[in-house]
């Protein structure tokens, strides 16, 4: 291998380990975030395109995927309104486009696993990232559950999908129905901030339903990031991104001395 070769392929990896540390930093700080799912690198090695001789190493191409099939842990929290995921679906949400006074959703259609819902001003159910819980695809307001005196003391959620609310006098207060977004191909979602993500030509048409996944309510579904394993990763990750400056500045000090013999 030449000096130009080595020097570049080590600047490839060392570009490569850079994105990997950053995913994993994204990692570390969402352990404690509901929903969250981690976002992994993988490598790939490039083969150099050679005119003659032998084919050379070409450096290593780096790219991203999250984690989006593995389930978090289920754990419940005690606010009625928080809901939780067991199996494959989305929460269907959508970002408020408005103001917080007179909302108005007439952006895109989001998917999360996200389930921290509280009621806002408006009694609207929206997660810790903002977005705004709708009960289905065709739906044109968020859902809804009472505040003020009417607050709810309890909320459920039916195998079938259906919300029901218990007032505080006991009565029982219907809240429509709940579906889930499902797709077949879950890892090319295109990620959003916040948790949520869209669809694209690549994760096929949504399917509407439970579909064998059953929600929970006063639960939510916990990060799939352990602060252990991604801890574990951050150090092996550091140590190749060490290797590479190394043979970076091995490759340039060779290359200087090289220069100064013929200077």
């Amino acid at each position: 291998m030449s000096l130009y070769a080595a020097l570049a392929n080590s600047i490839s990896g060392a570009s490569a380990q850079s994105l990997a540390l950053n995913n994993i930093s994204g990692n570390i700080a969402n352990t404690q975030t509901a929903g969250f799912k981690t976002t992994e690198t993988h490598f790939a090695d490039m083969l150099a395109q050679t005119q003659r001789g032998p084919q050379q190493s070409g450096g290593v191409a780096s790219s991203t995927r999250d984690t989006l099939g593995i389930q978090g842990t289920m754990q419940s929290t005690g606010v009625s309104t928080n809901l939780g995921i067991s199996g494959n679906g989305y929460f269907i949400v959508r970002a408020n486009t408005g103001t917080d006074e007179s909302p108005t959703f007439t952006g895109q259609t989001a998917y999360t696993r996200r389930g921290d819902f509280a009621p806002d001003a408006n009694g609207y159910l929206t997660n810790g990232a903002g977005y705004y819980l709708f009960a289905g695809p065709s739906a044109t307001a968020p859902v809804t559950v009472p505040t003020g005196a009417n607050t709810l003391a309890d909320l459920s959620v039916s195998s079938a999908g259906a919300i029901t609310g218990t007032a505080a006098d006991g009565s029982t207060v219907p809240l429509g129905s709940l579906t889930l977004a499902q797709f077949g191909t879950q890892e090319n979602l295109t990620s959003l901030d916040g948790g949520a993500y869209v669809a694209n030509g690549q994760s096929e048409t949504p399917s509407y339903g439970l579909n064998g996944a059953t929600l929970k309510a006063g639960a939510i579904e916990q990060s799939n990031a352990g602060i252990a394993d991604q801890f574990s990763k951050m150090i092996e990750t550091q140590q190749a991104y060490t290797a590479n400056t190394k043979v970076m500045s091995t490759a340039d000090q060779m290359l200087q001395d090289a220069i100064a013999m013929y200077a």
